[in-house]
């Protein structure tokens, strides 16, 4: 090649390599599937957190968070999932996951992580569910005995998250409601429940009596709050005359003591605890006076309340869900789902193990972390629909629509 010749080639090459590598002009496109609604699972084996896309039931993909997880519980939007590890470590991580639910149209993008916090010792939420304040959702710091409000989500991002702090009474593990202006924020070992202004930050008093505090509900029609003692259920007024005063005692019927609630239909609440039940408690919150009324179980390793509030569901040791009325407790149909869970399924602070039930538009899904998969039941027929294989160890289960909508399922 001539001397001219190279010097031709090498007055081109800028203008190949601008054509090659430019940015400028590239095309566009929505990145993102039409999936009715998405699943996210808790991996006990690996501490991964797995992605599914309903109704194709494929795992989309598995976001590594710091093992293990203990506790999934979704925004007021369903914008985030807020991923906590368990209390083995020296370290407490919160991973805040974008879900892949914008809000606005009817795609979920690929869900990744968004940002991980390090914090000491967080509240898990309630069933799922992010605590709220004002509408805006909340972390409760046990180690540092504060509740930190977010004002944004600022997540994806390299600003800050502008949040709002109030003092609680002390580090604690705690059980909180909120109604009108007050906060009420039950403290297991200390006994008592602090009411603090939500407007002002400012403590309002603290009604004691309860010690070992483990759970709460309330009841929208009265306003009366619900706080679970070690014998009994301490009701708490929050309207009229009555506010911030103890207006009733339940006592037990059994020894078995009750640890949380579900909401059942027709102003019910369905009281329970931790561990292998034999029975579980019935409360009408609109029959005074108050009692509890025993519903045998058949040693149910997990309940959920279904549909709103129309169905209680109750997983047995044995492997068979039961679909009771969510106002009665009658058993209204049988799933054979899996094989008999083993003896010891008592979960600790290391990581979550237990199966899980949640439920969306007429199907519920059980986790059945001894098979590596995902149960889809038809509640109106009892039918087993299909399995979702996830391996690993499946435990927690959210479910989340394109829109951020909430499922069928009622917020607790």
């Amino acid at each position: 090649m001539t001397r001219y010749a190279w010097l031709a080639a090498l007055a081109l090459l800028p203008l190949w390599s601008a054509s090659a590598w430019a940015h400028g002009g590239t095309e566009r496109v929505v990145e993102g599937s039409d999936a009715q609604a998405r699943l996210f699972t808790a991996d006990a084996t690996t501490g991964e957190l797995v992605a599914i896309d309903l109704p194709d039931g494929a795992a989309i993909t598995r976001l590594t968070t710091p093992p293990f997880i203990m506790s999934l519980a979704l925004s007021i939007d369903h914008r985030h999932l807020f991923v906590m590890r368990g209390r083995s470590t020296d370290r407490d991580w919160i991973t805040v996951v974008n879900t892949g639910a914008d809000g606005a149209a009817d795609r979920l993008r690929p869900p990744y992580v968004a940002r991980t916090i390090r914090v000491d010792t967080p509240g898990p939420g309630e069933q799922n569910n992010m605590y709220t304040i004002g509408g805006k959702d909340a972390l409760l710091l046990e180690g540092t005995a504060e509740a930190v409000v977010m004002n944004d989500d600022a997540f994806s991002g390299f600003g800050p998250v502008d949040v709002r702090r109030y003092e609680l009474a002390a580090p604690d593990h705690y059980f909180y409601l909120e109604s009108g202006d007050n906060l009420y924020v039950g403290h297991l070992r200390k006994g008592y429940v602090q009411v603090i202004d939500r407007i002002s930050g400012e403590e309002v008093t603290r009604v004691d009596g309860c010690p070992l505090i483990h759970g709460r509900a309330m009841d929208d029609v009265s306003g009366r709050l619900f706080y679970a003692c070690m014998r009994d259920i301490m009701v708490i007024g929050s309207r009229g005359a009555e506010t911030n005063q103890v207006v009733a005692r339940i006592p037990y019927p059994e020894k078995q003591r009750v640890g949380a609630f579900y909401h059942g239909s027709g102003g019910v609440l369905w009281a329970y605890t931790e561990g292998i039940l034999p029975i579980i408690y019935r409360l009408a919150t609109d029959v005074e006076p108050y009692v509890l009324e025993v519903q045998p179980l058949d040693f149910s390793i997990r309940q959920w309340s279904a549909e709103g509030g129309r169905f209680l569901l109750s997983l047995s040791r044995g492997g068979v869900l039961e679909i009771r009325d969510g106002n009665s407790g009658k058993v209204l149909r049988k799933a054979n789902v899996s094989e008999p869970f083993g003896d010891d399924y008592h979960e600790h602070t290391d990581k979550a193990i237990l199966p899980d039930i949640k439920s969306m538009d007429g199907d519920a899904y059980v986790s059945l972390p001894h098979e590596g998969r995902i149960a889809v039941v038809d509640l109106a027929t009892a039918e087993i629909e299909r399995y979702l294989d996830t391996g690993g160890e499946p435990t927690r289960i959210v479910l989340v629509r394109p829109q951020g909508e909430a499922p069928t399922a009622a917020r607790q």
